[in-house]
């Protein structure tokens, strides 16, 4: 039987909640448990900022599928299909780790849930020959179905999954050990995804969405994750933050610095406090402003020429962008 803390994505939430304590639980009830969003939100930032998800998540089977669950509708409600596929596939990575040591019978338990029936069938084909002329056999002890195999495999970048390198015989695919756990992990990514298609997201994830684009910006521009280094500034970003402290930013200004907030993993808290010291306005305005900046696709400063030209930039620091020169000042800074 499959272990649901090793496989969440084997059952869905509903059933699982249902199995267990006799009631629906929803993707909304979730947010309410403080532990399980805390649980999501290091999932996520894990998933898709280092492409890996933790092997543990929480302490009991429950964390480990309500946190799944949580995080991958945050991940819908961001309507970002390149944080799906990261996700999908950190989730797959963390499945494939369980599958290398799984018994069989889960194994072929795995396959027919993502839609691969795993018969058992030992065939020997000649394989090679060796240094002392003897031909040497690969055993291939499963098969599958060619548009089984086809359905999965077409997901896959591997050469090793084209059926060109496949074994085929009256219309079975025939495998070995470990095609079959590679084809189990690629299958993991396609479950996943079909999940996430059907699952139902309200406004309620928001923040949890803007997070994921945070995340998402900060793996694009190879920022590391963590606390804001204002030190590694270059001259017009800080020449911007000095002119909001002191009440004389101009909105083009403003929207460059925010714009290089957002670049460097700035969070919406911040993000808000900023926009609301800037412009005057409500803290529940500015939030709202805030959230619509961060959903802004391909935001980001200007170049330093650009800055050059429109009179932005307070001091040639010798770089091409501001992004740049913060990624090398904090790796510097760092190394002190």
């Amino acid at each position: 039987m499959l272990t649901y803390s090793k496989y969440p994505f084997a059952i869905s939430l509903e059933d699982y909640s249902k199995t267990n304590y006799g009631y629906r639980i929803n993707i909304e009830s979730l947010l309410e448990n403080n532990k399980i969003v805390k649980l999501s939100r290091k999932r996520l930032e894990e998933a898709i900022a280092k492409k890996v998800s933790p092997l543990k998540n929480g302490d009991s089977t429950d964390d480990e599928v309500y946190s799944f669950y949580l995080s991958l509708a945050a991940i819908k409600a961001s309507n970002s299909m390149i944080a799906l596929d990261t996700y999908a596939r950190a989730e797959a990575n963390r499945a494939s780790y369980f599958i290398e040591s799984d018994n069989e019978e889960n194994l072929i338990a795995l396959g027919e849930l993502i839609g691969l029936k795993i018969e058992k069938e030992l065939i020997k084909i000649p394989w090679l020959i060796n240094n002392n002329g003897k031909i040497v056999y690969r055993t291939l002890p499963y098969y599958t179905r060619i548009d089984e195999f086809l359905k999965i495999a077409i997901n896959a970048q591997e050469s090793q999954f084209r059926l060109v390198n496949s074994f085929l015989l009256n219309g079975k695919v025939y495998l070995d050990m470990k095609i079959l756990k590679g084809l189990l992990e690629v299958g993991v990514i396609v479950r996943i995804k079909n999940i996430a298609r059907d699952l139902e997201v309200g406004e309620e994830l928001s923040s949890f969405s803007n997070e994921i684009l945070r995340y998402l910006k900060l793996t694009e521009n190879k920022i590391p994750l963590g606390k804001i280094n204002y030190d590694a500034f270059p001259p017009c970003m800080k020449n911007f933050k000095n002119l909001i402290d002191n009440g004389k930013i101009g909105d083009e200004g403003l929207y460059q610095y925010i714009a290089f907030l957002i670049s460097i993993g700035v969070d919406e808290d911040e993000l808000s406090n900023v926009i609301s010291n800037s412009l005057g306005i409500s803290p529940n305005l500015s939030r709202k402003i805030a959230k619509a900046f961060i959903k802004v696709e391909d935001i980001s400063p200007y170049r330093c020429d650009i800055m050059k030209k429109k009179g932005l930039c307070p001091q040639d620091c010798g770089g091409k962008h501001p992004i740049l020169v913060y990624k090398k000042n904090f790796k510097e800074n760092s190394s002190k």
